[in-house]
């Protein structure tokens, strides 16, 4: 099962998507997928937040720091274990522009797909996979290629896990919009 979370930078996303795996695991191992890197001051400290919330959960996670995390994720898990990805939209930046996957159209859609083969292959293999990422197309159409392209697999990526979810749910303000199916109890 799939369940995907989505919502502006600081909605409470991830607040909704890690209560939302909690609930989902009950027996089963959390695993946490991390997937920012503390490239400066603001990255490290949302990280040290994020972290101190897991920390201050009663839920105990097993996490998988990006990139060499996901690929060694697969070998551990059990059908009772649910996966947390967070998030979406850096995991993918940090494929798409980890080589030159993003300098044609074919490429990146290539590397998409690959993405989305993780999380059906984690969604095949465990109870759950709760997957986190942000609203990014509000703001119009970048000029440059690099960021067109980010932007346009990342919107099949989310339309291809949307139709694929059991749950789909939009964070806005802290408040959460089921839009698809029913919110995990």
């Amino acid at each position: 099962m799939i369940v995907f979370v989505s919502g502006a930078v600081r909605s409470g996303k991830s607040e909704a998507a890690e209560a939302c795996a909690i609930r989902l695991a009950a027996g089963g191992t959390l695993h946490y997928v991390a997937t920012a890197r503390a490239t400066d001051a603001e990255m490290k400290e949302r990280i040290r937040r994020h972290q101190a919330r897991r920390m201050a959960m009663a839920a105990s996670w097993t996490v998988w720091e990006a990139p060499e995390g996901p690929d060694r994720l697969s070998a551990a898990l059990r059908p009772s274990d649910v996966v947390l990805v967070d998030c979406l939209t850096v995991w993918w930046a940090n494929a798409l522009f980890a080589g030159d996957e993003w300098k044609t159209e074919e490429r990146a859609f290539a590397a998409a797909r690959r993405l989305l083969d993780q999380v059906r292959m984690w969604a095949a293999a465990c109870r759950a996979v709760v997957v986190v990422s942000n609203e990014l197309f509000s703001g119009g159409v970048p000029d440059d290629c690099g960021t067109f392209r980010y932007m346009k697999t990342l919107g099949w990526l989310h339309q291809q896990l949307v139709a694929e979810a059991a749950t789909a749910a939009v964070v806005e303000c802290g408040l959460l919009r089921v839009k698809k199916g029913r919110w995990p109890q």
